[in-house]
């Protein structure tokens, strides 16, 4: 009886596909793509729903901070065209609704930096810094 050798049923370059093609769909169904602010409310005042979008997270959306707080703002992106955009920041302080576009995100990825965004009672001031 003559002997198959593994060899000859798998070989080597086929595992290594095999292999590659297995870690290319694993790692690409576990990638999110998210983008991160630094939000500070510098006024007396509690801020309601904030929100920056896009975000495609519909659980963990809107967001509260009190006065004199910080939070890290995580948006997901991981659904969003692969467009070129920019940030839209809403908020409701003392009764006003405030809205503003900022940043920029291109293919539906965002620059690699972090937006600090300092609210004050009048305005959203907002800076960058790498990762």
């Amino acid at each position: 009886m003559r002997k198959i050798s593994a060899k000859r049923i798998f070989p080597a370059s086929r595992i290594l596909s095999i292999s590659l093609f297995s870690l290319l769909l694993y790692t690409s169904c576990e990638d999110k793509v998210i983008a991160k602010f630094e939000i500070r409310n510098n006024t007396p005042y509690y801020i309601d729903s904030l929100l920056i979008e896009p975000n495609v997270d519909l659980t963990a959306k809107y967001i509260s901070l009190d006065p004199d707080k910080s939070i890290t703002y995580r948006a997901d992106m991981t659904g969003t065209a692969k467009t070129d955009g920019s940030y839209r920041l809403s908020y409701k302080l003392s009764d006003s609704t405030f809205r503003r576009n900022f940043g920029y995100f291109t293919n539906g990825y965002p620059l690699g930096t972090t937006a600090k965004i300092d609210i004050q009672a009048d305005s959203a001031l907002i800076s960058y810094k790498d990762h």
